[in-house]
């Protein structure tokens, strides 16, 4: 069984709680406010909870049956299925996790006010249940305004780095840095094209890629190469190796980025001349499957020859890849992987997303002793079929002269 499927099926029992305590407080709520009949109240709200979990259940099943090729999520184009089965299952996760934590603070309110009768407004309950009606009302409203904007659109985010002593020459340079494209069952001609205009309005001398072509398998490894071949810098474009390339076809991925004009940098430099002043960019491959060693990373940095401008592209933005890039004077390391989360959330102004458990950099712009950071959110998806609080995008890099202290 693949990683994706075991993820889920291992989410759904830590989320039943979860749905389980948000369709109490809803369906006490609706009970309280409008006199609903209690029983067919909870019987809506256990049908509504399976209903939700209809994905992993459906998981078992085709798993048991030995038919787990016919699931929706292996199939090349979305089915009518993903609309009552797969998406539901997402944005109930989104909708009951967002709300949870704001149920919990009302309980424990309600707990206080028993303790101090005083305090206690009148008609306490009518006004919790609204309250409760409230928060899970607009936090299904604004995960659908989310989900749309930040999983269908691709915004185009510019930074500037400043750059200690930067040659003159070097100061204008602009750079487009794009990874984790994915192209898949999800991602639809709109949503592309908009990616497509994204990179243009960009601008870039310079662009840089830093893997996930595709989702997986083979199936749009072709469409995805048009796409990135459709992509033009005066300066070059230059790719490195992602998780999902070597699972899909790392040897078909890296030979037609090349065949689309592409520079595929496997732990190895490349030297670009701009202005009479040379920009290094070292590609190195970090990946699941593939994950250099310190002592290569070392070697392969030791072997880096002399630039004006020194940058390190690769896939995971990994603490020891970061650490030696610093250690070896580069001023910029380019990094996708983490998709910014993908599923984000803020109750109470935290931010909660699994990603943080793995990558201590995982969305925008760090600083790392005298080197930038800069991890992209990326453009495409994986696990979850949309994008929440981790909005698609390309990255726009401009740099300053910063002078020595």
């Amino acid at each position: 069984m693949s990683w994706q499927l075991n993820m889920i099926l291992r989410m759904a029992p830590v989320l039943l709680p979860v749905y389980l305590y948000c369709g109490w407080r809803v369906s006490s709520a609706l009970i309280q406010l409008f006199g609903f009949s209690p029983g067919w109240t909870r019987s809506i709200t256990v049908a509504g909870i399976l209903f939700v979990n209809l994905l992993p259940l459906a998981i078992l099943y085709r798993s048991r049956s030995g038919e787990l090729s016919r699931l929706i999520l292996f199939q090349p184009s979305l089915q009518s299925a993903d609309f009552w089965l797969n998406f539901p299952f997402w944005f109930a996760l989104v909708i009951a996790v967002e709300s949870v934590l704001y149920l919990i603070g009302l309980d424990l309110l309600g707990g206080l006010f028993r303790l101090i009768p005083a305090w206690r407004p009148q008609n306490w309950l009518s006004l919790k249940s609204a309250f409760v009606l409230g928060i899970v009302l607009f936090f299904t409203i604004f995960a659908v305004y989310r989900v749309y904007r930040d999983s269908y659109q691709v915004q185009l985010r510019p930074y500037q780095i400043p750059v200690k002593n930067l040659a003159s020459e070097l100061a204008d340079l602009r750079l487009t840095f794009v990874s984790d494209v994915q192209v898949d069952r999800y991602s639809g001609e709109t949503k592309l094209q908009h990616y497509r205009e994204q990179v243009a309005a960009a601008g870039g001398d310079l662009i840089l890629f830093g893997g996930d072509l595709v989702t997986s398998g083979e199936d749009f490894i072709d469409p995805a190469l048009d796409l990135m071949g459709r992509h033009q810098a005066p300066l070059g474009k230059i790719a490195c190796l992602g998780d999902h390339d070597f699972w899909a076809n790392p040897g078909r991925i890296a030979g037609g980025l090349r065949d689309a004009g592409w520079d595929f940098l496997d732990n190895a430099h490349q030297l670009i001349d701009y202005r009479e002043k040379r920009i290094l960019v070292t590609g190195v491959t970090y990946i699941y499957s593939r994950r250099i060693s310190e002592a290569d990373l070392r070697e392969l940095l030791e072997r880096a020859p002399e630039a004006d401008l020194r940058i390190l592209l690769v896939h995971q933005p990994a603490g020891m890849v970061v650490r030696l890039a610093e250690e070896y004077g580069y001023d910029l390391l380019l990094a996708g992987h983490t998709h910014g989360g993908q599923l984000v959330f803020r109750p109470f102004g935290l931010t909660l997303t699994p990603t943080r458990l793995e990558n201590q950099f995982y969305s925008g712009r760090y600083q790392f002793g005298r080197m930038a950071v800069l991890v992209t959110n990326g453009v495409g998806l994986t696990l979850a079929p949309f994008r929440y609080r981790a909005p698609a995008e390309v990255m726009r890099v401009e740099f300053a002269r910063m002078e020595d202290e």
